[in-house]
């Protein structure tokens, strides 16, 4: 899994390469083939890769879209590319075309309502200069993490790992027993999907996104699995071709 991080100084402080560097050195480990960096004004994201798709080792990241400026890190693998590469119109260019490119178009032809045509594993965030936010989201269910820390009016920034995030100066460190507690005690492990093991930092849940702005911080659920209809009685055979069709579609 690649490495992502990024900074947003709620107070238009412009956002400092060596924070980028600090927080990317972090993440190396997640991603040693190659690490990049973007920041313009209060805005900066970063990126480590490791490359685990033909796809991956054509593609920059953080990606920028010149027409727009918006720029996007993702730790990202994608199944479905043929068909969001069809609808995007860009099937000619699928070989070269890397995940978090393909991401960030479908974001700039449907909004944050591209969640709802990805398939895969993903955590990413977007910085779009039109809007002067950030847009992160996390997959289904949450195979790629994110994890963040904001304050009101102050700043912004998240990471794939807390560690990235508590390397800047401006984040305290100070662990929270309470997480400490609700991981030794297996009753509790389920109930919270947001602590971690330091205060102020905390984990976007599973099929959750956040929207940040000068003026808003706002995490939405976008996905929850929801029951089918109840099947009727079944035979062996009507299991053996259930799981067959569903096994088949998920390695196609």
């Amino acid at each position: 899994m690649s490495g992502i991080c990024g900074l947003f100084n709620l107070d238009d402080a412009p956002v400092a390469e060596v924070e980028l560097r600090a927080m990317t050195a972090v993440l190396e480990r997640r991603g040693p083939e190659r690490a990049g960096r973007w920041r313009d004004g209060p805005a900066g994201l970063g990126h480590t890769l490791l490359a685990t798709t033909p796809e991956l080792l054509y593609e920059q990241q953080p990606f920028m879209h010149r027409e727009t400026g918006c720029v996007i890190s993702a730790d990202v693998r994608l199944d479905h590319r043929a068909e969001l590469l069809e609808s995007l119109g860009m099937a000619a260019r699928g070989e070269t075309t890397g995940d978090a490119e393909l991401i960030l178009c479908a974001y700039l032809a449907w909004g944050e309502r591209c969640l709802d045509r990805l398939l895969g594993d993903f955590a990413f965030a977007l910085w779009d200069p039109r809007e002067q936010r950030v847009f992160c989201a996390r997959d289904h269910f949450g195979m790629r993490p994110i994890y963040y820390h904001y304050v009101a009016g102050q700043r912004f920034v998240f990471a794939s790992d807390a560690r990235a995030i508590l390397v800047l100066p401006q984040v305290p460190y100070q662990i929270s027993e309470g997480r400490i507690a609700d991981f030794l005690v297996p009753e509790l492990e389920w109930i919270d999907y947001t602590s971690t093991f330091f205060e102020g930092v905390y984990r976007l849940p599973p099929g959750h996104k956040a929207v940040v702005t000068k003026q808003s911080f706002q995490v939405v659920e976008y996905w929850k699995p929801v029951p089918g209809p109840e099947l009727g009685p079944l035979s062996d055979e009507d299991y053996k071709e259930g799981f067959l069709d569903v096994f088949s579609q998920a390695i196609g």
